[in-house]
């Protein structure tokens, strides 16, 4: 329970506080978040509504006649106890993510009060289908609010990116180097329809959100001084109906964080094209690190679905080795998708 002494209080975020308070409280709980909490932005554009700090307010003396008469003059002391976003993507869909109270505040109701409100933005009666990646330590707690329909478990498979462009894959790294892959290509290119993106997203993922898909891509693609890299691959003779541009099989992203760089998401027609991906990224990150060195460990963390077979093959076969579970839960339904096509997802904060 809520200390009845105390009172607690729900902050919306402005940008910069979504950037930087967010990074600091998954960064106090080794959730390795994106470098400066830069990836933080985008999410907040897709629903500056959507972040929330709590805080709980303490008299710090009591009145000087004993009674509550003068509260409002007694001095407050102010203290922050969790955190939450709740992204609305359309009008279906929402994801709660960055849910985090301080040890010291656990057990006191706090985190569930700011979940609640967290909750009441999010519209839960009206809205189809709400998710979130759940750790596993909280996964009762979850069910106990609605979230009872599981999609699948999350495995966030860690390995080297210099390995795998210099010993594991080197021959394809080196057919990569030369541009010898057909219809692999670093975004943006004029081959790709960006337009193209969202579908593939929403087709593998099930989650809708247009914008966002586009302003993610832009975020990795239009940035190579911060050693953010997007690659897609692209048919070679089939054509997409709406743009007649070629039909894109797959793409991915890369992204600097704090202990390791982070791929996601990572969607791909088939195991083939995946690994290209996946190698493609690795070879152009190698590169800018050396270029531009960020002191980022040249290492790779992608969050892999468990029911993907094609996906954990791969990264069985490579050795990378699963770190951080987590499990996708839904409140509502769980969005129609197809998973074999999830190699990566985009993040666990945003889905």
């Amino acid at each position: 329970m809520v200390e009845t002494s105390s009172r607690q209080v729900f902050h919306q975020c402005d940008r910069d506080q979504a950037k930087e308070q967010f990074f600091t409280y998954c960064n106090s709980e080794q959730w390795n978040p994106g470098h400066k909490g830069n990836d933080l932005e985008i999410l907040y554009n897709a629903d500056p509504k959507g972040f929330f700090i709590s805080t709980v307010e303490t008299p710090t003396t009591p009145a000087s006649n004993g009674t509550n008469a003068d509260t409002k003059k007694q001095p407050i002391k102010e203290e922050r106890v969790s955190i939450i976003s709740a992204v609305r993507y359309g009008e279906d869909q929402g994801w709660l993510g960055c849910y985090i109270a301080p040890p010291k505040h656990r057990g006191r109701g706090y985190g569930l009060a700011t979940f609640n409100r967290a909750l009441e933005h999010l519209t839960p009666d009206t809205r189809e289908s709400i998710g979130l990646d759940g750790v596993m330590a909280q996964i009762e707690n979850y069910r106990k609010s609605g979230f009872t329909e599981i999609a699948w478990l999350n495995e966030r498979r860690h390995g080297s990116a210099v390995e795998l462009v210099e010993t594991q894959e080197r021959e394809l790294a080196k057919k990569i180097c030369r541009n010898e892959v057909d219809g692999l290509v670093l975004l943006p290119d004029p081959n790709v329809d960006l337009d193209q993106l969202p579908g593939i997203e929403a087709q593998y993922s099930g989650l809708k959100r247009p914008q966002f898909v586009k302003d993610w891509v832009q975020f990795h693609a239009n940035h190579p001084e911060e050693n953010r890299v997007a690659v897609a691959f692209f048919s070679p003779d089939k054509k997409d109906e709406k743009s007649g541009k070629p039909l894109v099989l797959g793409y991915a992203c890369v992204r600097p964080a704090t202990s390791s760089y982070r791929v996601g998401p990572l969607y791909a027609v088939n195991g083939d094209v995946a690994k290209k991906l996946l190698v493609k990224a690795a070879v152009e990150i190698v590169q800018a690190e050396k270029k531009t060195p960020l002191g980022v460990p040249l290492t790779f963390d992608i969050d892999v679905p468990d029911k993907n077979p094609a996906a954990i093959k791969i990264f069985d076969g490579l050795g990378w080795k699963n770190t951080f579970p987590l499990l996708r839960m839904w409140r509502g339904k769980i969005p129609e998708c197809d998973v074999n096509g999830v190699f990566g997802i985009t993040f666990p904060e945003g889905g």
